[in-house]
């Protein structure tokens, strides 16, 4: 066992306080069409773990903020985030139906937050949850409804959880798994959706031995992708045989010919010899093609640089898409700068934020209306060792690698964490 980052140094390390601040100081222009907030969650322990033992995946969540209107940086707020019985949530935040939620995997459920980030305790979606959620649920861009699918280490099965517009939960199907895997995101097609059965998993005897993150690479586990039809039944999953990886965040999937296509950020492996955090080989972006009628799966490197936190115009999902976006990572994943793929072209461009400077995940917003898939701008909290502060990044997304469009400037860091969304005003 090694634990060669302890993910608790640098910019991984927690923040001590929550923070309120108004009126921050721009440079360049924000564009007054940004109207909403940024909000992002990682982990933030509030008391100093052990560096023996802690993982990054179980430090107390903290929230972060910033508020745009009318070409102003209104405010930056962060909070720490927990379920109504300590449990951790610090994975992502999502708005649905005006209403914003933190969320985490497989144990404590969402929790609401305020529109000022303060914790408004658990919410099962007004009580139509009945078990453990996920961190990453997707948009259907055509009906609202959230797909996502759940697990519990408890289970002999995983969900497929469909939430409404309305913060419903209309859907909880269970499909029988073997050997408790550790699912922690998911994809759509228009008919279709993904599941990833791969192999890290739940273990026994490294929970009666007192680990608090009990999962771990299992090669004996077969990796496999099942698809489910949308409104289908548990047997009508027909999985694929998989490569031998982990995979922690799809990009999207889509349907073309006869052919369901994935693209993902492949790990090699996961837990295996480094247990606190992903740090197990290069995880590089990928596509997978599943062909229906052969029933075989096909793999291909679209870009071999380590690369991790895809995102997409979410107005593509389940759809064929054409541009992508990332976070630069080292070993360790210690980040570095911002990726835009075009996956028709074949080619990438690098915005490098400058001399000790890292991007975390950058998220597109599209311009409103705007026809192009590459219309809007590429949004991201961006750390500064050089002055251990953060400021937020606009970039326009058609000219990636130019100047940003307006850097707000941040009175503290935003630590490396994970994941986050542009949440417009309604």
């Amino acid at each position: 066992m090694t634990t060669e980052v302890s993910f608790l140094d640098g910019n991984f390390g927690p923040v001590t306080e929550e923070v309120t601040t108004f009126d921050l100081p721009v440079t360049g222009t924000i564009p007054p069409e940004l109207a909403g907030r940024l909000v992002r969650i990682g982990p933030n322990p509030k008391a100093p773990p052990d560096p023996a033992t802690y993982h990054w995946f179980l430090g107390d969540g903290m929230v972060h903020g910033l508020r745009l209107r009318d070409g102003r940086a209104e405010w930056y707020r962060n909070r720490w985030v927990q379920g109504d019985a300590g449990e951790v949530v610090n994975t992502h935040v999502v708005g649905i139906d005006g209403r914003t939620f933190a969320l985490v995997e497989a144990g404590s459920q969402p929790v609401e937050l305020s529109d000022e980030l303060d914790p408004l305790g658990t919410c099962a979606f007004d009580g139509t949850l009945e078990g453990a959620y996920s961190a990453h649920p997707h948009r259907d861009p055509t009906t609202g409804e959230m797909h996502a699918v759940t697990y519990n280490w408890a289970w002999d099965h995983i969900r497929h959880v469909v939430v409404g517009p309305d913060a419903r939960v209309r859907r909880e199907l269970q499909i029988p798994v073997a050997g408790g895997p550790m699912i922690h995101d998911c994809a759509i097609t228009e008919h279709h959706v993904v599941l990833l059965d791969l192999p890290v998993t739940f273990s026994l005897e490294t929970a009666a031995a007192g680990v608090a993150f009990p999962y771990r690479w299992n090669p004996d586990h077969p990796p496999r992708v099942g698809l489910l039809p949308l409104d289908g039944a548990p047997g009508d999953v027909r999985w694929f045989e998989a490569p031998t990886c982990y995979v922690f965040h799809t990009l999207n999937a889509f349907e073309r010919d006869g052919t369901v296509v994935v693209d993902l950020v492949r790990h090699p492996r996961m837990f295996a010899t480094a247990v606190n955090g992903p740090n197990e080989g290069d995880p590089v972006l990928e596509r997978w093609s599943l062909d229906l009628a052969a029933g075989t799966l096909v793999t291909e490197t679209l870009d071999d640089r380590p690369q991790e936190f895809p995102r997409l115009d979410e107005r593509r999902t389940g759809r064929p898409h054409r541009f992508a976006y990332a976070a630069a990572v080292g070993a360790g994943l210690r980040h570095g700068p911002a990726l835009k793929h075009d996956l028709v072209a074949g080619t990438s461009e690098v915005h490098d934020h400058g001399p000790g400077r890292a991007t975390l995940e950058p998220l597109f917003v599209p311009r409103a209306d705007g026809p192009g898939e590459d219309d809007g701008w590429v949004m991201s909290y961006v750390y500064d060792a050089t002055t251990d502060r953060s400021d937020v990044v606009i970039l326009d997304a058609g000219d990636f690698t130019g100047e940003p469009v307006a850097t707000v400037h941040l009175p503290v860091r935003v630590p490396f964490g994970f994941h986050g969304s542009w949440i417009a005003d309604r």
